[in-house]
C-alpha cells in the first residue's frame, strides 16, 4: 500500500513529466534543470505547512517548482519572476494556466529590477532559485525578503558549494543568516534533512524564516 508521500511523488513525478513533454514536443529547447521529484515534494508539503496563501519564486524555467506549489494547496497563488519570455517559459506558462486558472501570475525581466517593482499581494513563502552568482542570489534572498510578509518562510536552491553552480547560492545564503535577515530552520540533501549541508549530492537546500527588521 502506497504512502501518502510515495502518493505524492507519484503524482508530482507525472505532471513533471507532462509539462515537459508539451514543452519539448513543441521544439522548444529547455536549457537548465529543474527542480528534482524530491525538491518538488517538499515544496509542495511546505505549501500546505504554511497553508501559503501566495507563494513568490524567483525563477520558473518549465514550471516544476511552480505546479508543486500550486498542487499543494487548491487555492494557492503563484508568482513567477523569470528572466526571459523564452519559448519554453511561454509553453510552461500555457500548460500552468489551462491546469490552473487564474492562479498563476509570470513577471518577466531582470530579478535585481522585477522583484523590488513589485507591488503585488506580500507571499508567505517565497522560493530562491534564480541567479547563481553570489551577488545576484544575495540580492534575490534580500530584495524577497522586503516583499514578503513578515517571519515568511524562505527556501534558498542550489547550496551545493562543491558544484560550481551552488558556490554563489551557498555563500549567499549563509552571508544572509549571519547578517540575521533569515532564520534557518533546517537543511536538505537529495530530500533529506540533514544537520548540515555536506557532499555528496547534487541537489541540496535550505529553508528558513525571514526575520522582521
Amino acid at each position: 500500500m502506497e504512502t501518502d508521500a510515495t502518493q505524492d511523488m507519484s503524482a508530482i513525478e507525472k505532471l513533471m513529466w507532462e509539462i515537459y513533454e508539451y514543452v519539448k514536443q513543441r521544439h522548444a529547447p529547455v536549457y537548465e534543470g529543474g527542480a528534482t521529484a524530491a525538491e518538488a515534494v517538499y515544496l509542495q508539503e511546505l505549501a500546505r505547512k504554511t497553508n501559503a496563501g501566495v507563494v513568490a519564486e524567483i525563477g520558473f524555467n518549465v514550471g516544476f517548482s511552480a505546479i508543486a506549489f500550486l498542487e499543494g494547496l487548491p487555492e494557492v497563488k503563484v508568482v513567477s519572476f523569470e528572466i526571459d519570455r523564452r519559448l519554453s517559459v511561454e509553453l510552461a506558462k500555457e500548460f500552468i494556466d489551462a491546469r490552473y486558472p487564474g492562479r498563476h501570475e509570470l513577471i518577466v525581466g531582470n530579478s535585481l529590477e522585477a522583484v523590488p517593482a513589485y507591488t503585488g499581494e506580500q507571499p508567505d513563502l517565497v522560493f530562491v532559485d534564480g541567479g547563481h552568482d553570489y551577488e545576484v542570489a544575495y540580492a534575490d534572498i534580500q530584495n524577497s525578503r522586503k516583499i514578503a510578509k513578515p517571519g515568511a518562510i524562505v527556501v534558498v536552491d542550489d547550496l551545493v558549494p562543491w558544484h560550481p553552480w551552488g558556490v554563489g547560492p551557498h555563500e549567499a545564503w549563509h552571508e544572509a543568516v549571519k547578517r540575521g535577515l533569515i532564520e534557518p530552520i533546517e537543511y536538505v540533501v537529495e530530500g533529506v534533512v540533514v544537520d548540515e549541508i555536506k557532499e555528496p549530492g547534487d541537489r541540496a537546500w535550505a529553508a528558513g524564516r525571514f526575520t522582521s527588521d
